[in-house]
């Protein structure tokens, strides 16, 4: 009986303790963002540098302390953001890989919440251009949770997508990015 009952508590306890990772989706560049961008009076174009998160190179975050939310190839959050931004100055022909002028940024800190009515994804960043401008960006997207962590790690995991296009269309609208441009 004693076998039974640690067998079956191990298998409680693995199944309570495993989860899965789930990978947040392929950037997908946000239209309104694009359009901003071709709005612009400039016709600056500029390329982007290597972003940094203050040596965290963070991949993954627990949801629940028991399911990894990460990126879709393994790259670092950093990454993944930077690639989001370089991918709208491209489609809004506004990026130049051999321009002087260099946009990079810091990723001050990620945060990501699954409490129930009180879900978001938190981004605070730093944006800088090699002409010497820099702004300070805090950006928040609110999403629906869950009470069963299930739900909300996948409520997480889906809501990466929605919230880096937030955070490039909060950085593309700040009054300092067109300053960032200038060569």
């Amino acid at each position: 009986m004693k076998k039974i009952v640690i067998g079956s508590l191990a298998l409680v306890l693995t199944v309570v303790f495993s989860g899965c990772a789930n990978k947040v989706a392929t950037y997908s560049p946000k239209t309104a963002n694009i359009m901003q961008l071709k709005g612009m009076s400039s016709d600056a174009k500029t390329s982007v540098g290597k972003f940094t998160d203050s040596g965290n190179e963070e991949t993954k975050v627990m949801c629940r302390l028991a399911t990894p939310i990460g990126t879709p190839n393994g790259e670092t959050f950093t990454s993944y953001i930077q690639d989001a931004l370089t991918q709208e100055l491209m489609l809004a022909d506004k990026f130049d890989p051999k321009s002087s002028n260099i946009l990079t940024a810091n990723l001050n800190d990620i945060y990501g919440s699954t409490t129930l009515g009180n879900a978001y994804w938190e981004f605070k960043v730093t944006v800088k251009s090699s002409n010497g401008t820099s702004f300070d960006t805090n950006s928040r997207y609110d999403y629906d949770s869950s009470y069963f962590a299930g739900s909300a790690c996948s409520e997480m995991q889906r809501s990466f997508v929605p919230a880096v296009q937030k955070l490039n269309n909060e950085i593309i609208n700040n009054p300092k990015f067109k300053d960032l441009l200038a060569q």
